[in-house]
């Protein structure tokens, strides 16, 4: 069994909890109210602005050329086209450009930076931090898809956003540049650490943007 495979088992109660979380749920059925969402698209406005730094910081740090081009252009894309994608949602639920930037963090969002902040001084560290929230976006897309019925078309083309075959193969090459670094890099137990902190911290930040 692959790295990636033994931690994302390993993690199975964590990914869980996030796939059946009120919040997740409430997307998946349509039932989650509208002021409740644009909790998401501020938070994750502030949480994407760190993100990009940690792909930055991988580009840096992976000693392989694809590797390095990998991160460099997942932070391009990010940059250039999933905080555009925000902006839009913002208009559509009424948030201004000025108020993602002015928004507070919430507690679960601050701690999530900061696990991603510390995680940049190892690159495979920086890959096991990174890897949970591809994994836990990609699951709770299929899963919410799988489900089917009607709903709100802003939470259709949420879960579409991440049922992209692009944005689904791409967790594919997280997956495989963590199993990389734990065959080639070694730190196994640093590893399966920044891992289960990451998935932690998903779950944290629904349960965040559930409390408010």
């Amino acid at each position: 069994m692959s790295l990636s495979s033994r931690l994302r088992r390993e993690n199975n109660t964590l990914f869980e909890a996030a796939q059946n979380h009120p919040f997740v749920c409430g997307i998946g059925d349509g039932s989650l109210p509208r002021e409740v969402f644009g909790r998401w698209i501020a938070q994750d406005w502030l949480y994407l602005q760190g993100y990009v730094e940690a792909l930055e910081a991988a580009s840096r740090l992976a000693a392989e050329e694809t590797s390095r081009g990998f991160w460099s252009e997942l932070a391009r894309i990010t940059r250039e086209v999933e905080l555009e994608l925000h902006r839009g949602l913002a208009r559509r639920f009424g948030l201004s450009i000025e108020a993602l930037d002015e928004a507070v963090p919430f507690e679960a969002t601050v701690a999530y930076l900061e696990v991603l902040r510390a995680a940049r001084e190892s690159y495979p560290t920086l890959v096991a931090t990174l890897t949970p929230c591809a994994v836990g976006y990609a699951e709770i897309a299929r899963a919410l898809n799988a489900q089917g019925g009607s709903r709100p078309k802003d939470y259709e083309a949420w879960i579409q956003t991440y049922m992209d075959p692009a944005f689904q193969e791409t967790v594919q090459v997280f997956e495989a540049e963590l199993d990389r670094c734990g065959a080639v890099e070694g730190g196994g137990l640093a590893i399966e650490g920044a891992y289960r902190d990451a998935a932690r911290c998903e779950l944290e930040f629904w349960e965040g943007l559930w409390r408010g």
